[in-house]
């Protein structure tokens, strides 16, 4: 069957070149987050840049299954017209990629910004369980088809490159658009926003407990073993002030089991709960290469992280990441009361190193100018 599925790929790169037909519109960028999922993560983060840079410049078409009206036009993903216009944008932009039967124009510049730093769960052929030929031939075709990855660190730029079967000539260390505002921390604003939204109290301090998914993508579940009463009195011990959960899924979980906090799976942006975050949860999620770029209290609760371990695997070590490990409710109340600010920013600090830090600040700009409004 696999092999019946990779002769309908190269069928569909046949037909579909009968698009070439229509010229590519210079002005035109096609976006892509989570597999049109939602409008978020990296491609947002460029797309609100150049609206403000550049206004009645550029067409932008966002591939969208939820028809959000936050954008001027979405087409559904898998669509004919989906396809027409990623056919016809000068510029692609994807935090994953598109269909490997999607056969893209030499004229076309796509680019991944991929969605999420750092180098914790393998990805890729590296999590390909049964090394399948036809899986790795899918890979590869898609890898062929990038012209630019997005870089936050040395590390993620060496082991995606075989990962996705991307040349590494092709990687750009920049740093994640997303991550700008996290760095350059100069927007008060997103606070106030965030608790207006969930109606949070301004003098209440908030925890953004947001795990990632156990399982196949299509069949993603998680149950939460987070003793949230606890840890919300720990904090409270430990930094004082009162203190608000906020739970936060992974797109890929359909059901799943998440405790008392309040649900911010609707919340459009990921980036500004990390912000407005006091204190963050997290276990093997990229999440947390992009927390650590506050300085924030951080903390991995991974009571299961053997079983991860051998099910997924990782391309660090866990006790090198960026913040304490907790294998149970006892030992998190314990890294919660003994937090010392002076450590934890020395082990941040040390995590960078290791990874080859290069987050910029600035890799919004870089982004554009480079290899956006140049072509």
């Amino acid at each position: 069957m696999k092999y019946v599925k990779l002769c309908i790929i190269f069928g569909c790169r046949i037909v579909l070149r009968g698009l070439y037909l229509f010229p590519v519109k210079k002005n035109r960028i096609y976006l892509s987050s989570n597999l049109g999922q939602s409008i978020s993560c990296n491609p947002y983060y460029i797309y609100q840049y150049m609206k403000e840079k550049y206004p009645g410049k550029y067409e932008y078409i966002w591939e969208d299954i939820n028809k959000t009206n936050i954008v001027e036009k979405t087409v559904r993903p898998g669509t004919l017209k989906s396809i027409f216009y990623l056919l016809t944008s000068k510029v692609v932009i994807s935090n994953d990629g598109f269909g490997s039967y999607i056969p893209k124009r030499k004229s076309q510049t796509f680019i991944n910004t991929w969605h999420g730093g750092g180098a914790y769960k393998k990805s890729g052929i590296d999590f390909i369980t049964d090394q399948h030929p036809v899986d790795l031939k899918i890979n590869e075709i898609c890898g062929k088809q990038t012209d630019v990855f997005i870089s936050s660190c040395s590390k993620f730029s060496e082991v995606m490159a075989k990962a996705k079967c991307v040349s590494k000539e092709k990687f750009f260390e920049y740093g994640m658009p997303r991550n700008d505002v996290l760095i350059n921390h100069r927007n008060s604003e997103i606070i106030t926003k965030v608790k207006k939204h969930f109606e949070i109290e301004n003098n209440k301090k908030i925890l953004l407990f947001a795990p990632t998914y156990r399982g196949e993508e299509a069949t993603a579940s998680f149950q939460s073993q987070l003793d949230e009463r606890k840890c919300l009195e720990s904090l409270k011990q430990r930094f004082g002030g009162e203190w608000v959960l906020l739970v936060r899924k992974h797109h890929f979980v359909k059901e799943g089991n998440f405790g008392i906090g309040i649900s911010a799976n609707d919340y459009p942006d990921m980036q500004e709960l990390l912000y407005a975050a006091d204190a963050f949860i997290t276990d093997y999620s990229s999440t947390i290469w992009d927390y650590s770029l506050t300085f924030k209290p951080g903390f991995l609760f991974v009571p299961d992280i053997e079983q991860y371990g051998k099910d997924r695997s990782f391309y660090t070590p866990p006790e090198t990441w960026a913040f304490p490990l907790a294998k149970d409710n006892e030992e998190l109340e314990q890294a919660i009361l003994g937090y010392d600010e002076i450590k934890a920013k020395e082990k941040i600090l040390a995590h960078h190193h290791l990874l080859g830090n290069k987050e910029t600040g600035k890799a919004t700009q870089y982004v554009v100018e480079k290899f956006i409004i140049s072509k």
